[in-house]
């Protein structure tokens, strides 16, 4: 006689629980043990100068990352809560059970995913910050770590290198008038910084293809 399994016993601990994706633009890994993503990105600095300024020290390099991470850190780590679905052992361990996603950005020489040009320019200049997808280049200025107006009004200010990092997780400008979301003015890839479900709409992609049958979703949006 064939035994039945209970249908209500709860899943089994699969085997692997931890895992990783490697892929062109970041790396994912995944902890099972404390429900933890890490998005990691590896920068290859270039340093410039514009305008009427002194040649970059190394204290000013290291302190423009350190003060950059902090930024990408403070708008986006810790905002999306992912949830599990599919019929792998992973997928049934973890149905109900939230993911947090975490970023991390650490220069490098070798094996870089971005080249990140850093321009020094005058205080209170400006600078085109900008991304380009296809050259994996990220270019930002030293101005960029201040808040600033973009006009999202009710005192709300745009954080321009987290901005410009949205787009290093692959999210198009929101603030362009073909935009569905142009009406958003806070968003964090409009004018503002308040980040969206939406705005894992990459990474989500690329997790989904970690673990076979397994999808990731978003949540909610601390």
């Amino acid at each position: 006689m064939a035994v039945l399994k209970n249908p209500s016993a709860p899943p089994t601990k699969p085997q692997k629980i931890d895992h990783s994706l490697k892929t062109k633009r970041m790396d994912f890994e995944l902890t099972g043990s404390n429900q933890r993503i890490w998005v990691r990105q590896y920068w290859g600095y270039v340093y410039k100068i514009k305008g009427n300024v002194k040649k970059w020290t190394s204290k000013e390099k290291k302190d423009f990352h350190v003060e950059t991470e902090k930024v990408i850190r403070k708008a986006w780590g810790g905002k999306f809560v992912l949830e599990v679905s599919g019929t792998s052992n992973f997928a049934k361990y973890f149905r109900g059970k939230a993911f947090t996603v975490y970023f991390d950005v650490d220069p490098r020489k070798k094996g870089k995913h971005w080249t990140a040009f850093a321009v020094k320019i005058p205080k209170g200049g400006s600078n085109v910050s900008k991304v380009n997808w296809s050259k994996q280049e990220i270019t930002l200025d030293t101005e960029d770590l201040q808040p600033a107006d973009k006009g999202a009004g009710g005192g709300v200010k745009m954080d321009v290198a987290a901005h410009e990092f949205g787009h290093a997780i692959g999210q198009p400008d929101e603030y362009k008038a073909s935009s569905a979301f142009n009406h958003h003015k806070k968003s964090i890839m409009n004018l503002g910084n308040e980040v969206k479900k939406r705005h894992a709409k990459h990474l989500v992609l690329e997790l989904n293809k970690m673990i076979p049958d397994t999808t990731f979703s978003v949540k909610s949006v601390k």
